[in-house]
């Protein structure tokens, strides 16, 4: 039986770590690592959201699903990755997105997730970063802090908050965000070696 991930009502720590050994366990809005979109979503709404920020190797997609159009129940947006000619569109990552106006919000709902994250995968290796700057943004200004928890398989689990400078909120129409995701390794290696060739 697969296990809700949300931020809202976390229901992680009723689980043993011993069922913590597969993200595919895990969904973020009903959605699973593996699952077909087609399952959740028409092909044309795929098409309609692909979003405007992809990797320069085409290998895989990007979809940006806004909850205003989708009726979300925990998160502001969705962001998820598929192989570009997988006519199925199995997931291959999933990130669902919170904004927030003050970073200290942002921050102190991901502590309780990386807290109710550690409970639940106690055998994964958990590696947090505290306020670094994002590579995103040249100035050095804007931050991210989170953790990651990397599973035995190499799939990982993530919850981070994102510190937009005040230059790139107002360029970019960015707000301060929570993100959630799960991720293949076969995804995060190909973000690491390829994604940007």
């Amino acid at each position: 039986m697969k296990k809700l991930l949300t931020i809202l009502v976390l229901s992680l720590c009723f689980i043993t770590p011993s069922q913590a050994d597969d993200i595919r366990d895990f969904q973020i809005e009903g959605i699973s690592v593996g699952d077909s979109l087609l399952n959740h979503f028409s092909k044309k709404q795929l098409e309609n959201n692909i979003s405007a920020a992809q990797y320069p190797n085409k290998k895989y997609t990007l979809v940006w699903l806004k909850k205003l159009t989708f009726n979300f129940k925990t998160y502001d947006a969705l962001t998820i990755a598929y192989k570009t000619y997988d006519d199925k569109y199995h997931v291959h990552s999933i990130i669902g997105s919170v904004y927030y106006n003050e970073i200290k919000e942002c921050l102190k709902k991901m502590r309780e997730i990386d807290k109710e994250l550690s409970n639940t995968f106690q055998n994964a290796n958990r590696i947090f970063a505290e306020k670094q700057k994002h590579s995103y943004d040249k100035t050095g200004e804007s931050t991210l802090t989170g953790s990651i928890f990397i599973l035995k398989s190499g799939d990982d689990v993530q919850a981070t908050c994102y510190d937009w400078s005040k230059t790139l909120q107002k360029k970019e129409n960015r707000a301060d965000e929570l993100g959630v995701s799960l991720t293949t390794k076969s995804f995060t290696d190909w973000v690491q070696n390829e994604a940007y060739k």
